[in-house]
């Protein structure tokens, strides 16, 4: 399998622009408005990382949208996780190719999605090229999705440059739970070699995020994984 690279993480809080400040505070990384999802009602602020990776933190902001059954439900284990305090949510990787993409799809009985993605408030809009498509095959499972951007310029992490109080050199570790030959064989050998993977007890699921700065410094970004509880909501009867 090709070698695939991360692309972003999602940490789900209770207050989006609150917890950003908070995070800001605390570790000196700063974010940018990333959009608001109109099929979800939730926003996030976009935290760009070395690597075009990124930190996507997010939370629900239409408490009270008339929501099909399956997004409302969605809605209520958000509001109600985060009320606990921020999790991880997901993480996710990015095909380096279109082709890798559609592979990612066919070894999974799944398909290359495209959907709109975030709108902004200076008027644009993202789109959204993802595999394969079924969240309980991967998030609810704690496995990282499958994303391909065709023009990086306009990545999350590249499109609006900033420089973090604490200037990033890298990301140094990812702390996830779980089995590590199940994830090998999820994400290839090949992937799971090249990124800074280290193991935790616990469910399968993203847990940290290591920053190394500039001047050597580590800035740990850890909280619970919201896999589990992801794993209920797509295990109830529809």
């Amino acid at each position: 399998m090709p070698v695939y690279d991360l692309d972003h993480c999602t940490l789900g809080v209770r207050h989006l622009y609150a917890s950003a400040e908070r995070l800001r505070t605390e570790t000196g990384l700063r974010s940018h408005e990333g959009g608001w999802l109109d099929t979800m009602p939730t926003a996030h602020r976009t935290i760009p990382l070395p690597g075009d990776a990124y930190v996507n933190v997010e939370s629900v902001i239409d408490h009270h949208a008339d929501l099909p059954p399956g997004v409302d439900a969605f809605r209520t284990w958000f509001e109600q996780t985060t009320r606990r305090g921020d999790h991880w949510m997901t993480w996710n990787l990015r095909a380096r190719s279109r082709a890798d993409l559609e592979d990612v799809a066919r070894r999974f009985g799944g398909e290359v999605v495209t959907a709109p993605g975030a709108r902004r408030p200076d008027g644009t809009t993202t789109t959204t090229v993802m595999a394969p498509g079924n969240a309980a095959v991967t998030w609810a499972r704690g496995l990282p999705n499958w994303y391909f951007h065709p023009d990086l310029e306009q990545h999350p992490a590249r499109r609006a440059p900033l420089t973090h109080e604490r200037p990033l050199h890298e990301i140094s570790w990812l702390e996830v739970g779980g089995d590590p030959a199940h994830l090998e064989e999820h994400i290839g050998t090949e992937t799971f070699t090249a990124l800074p993977l280290r193991f935790v007890d616990g469910p399968a699921g993203l847990y940290g995020v290591g920053l190394t700065t500039h001047d050597g410094e580590e800035i740990a970004l850890r909280a619970p994984s919201g896999a589990p509880g992801l794993a209920e909501l797509a295990a109830r009867p529809a």
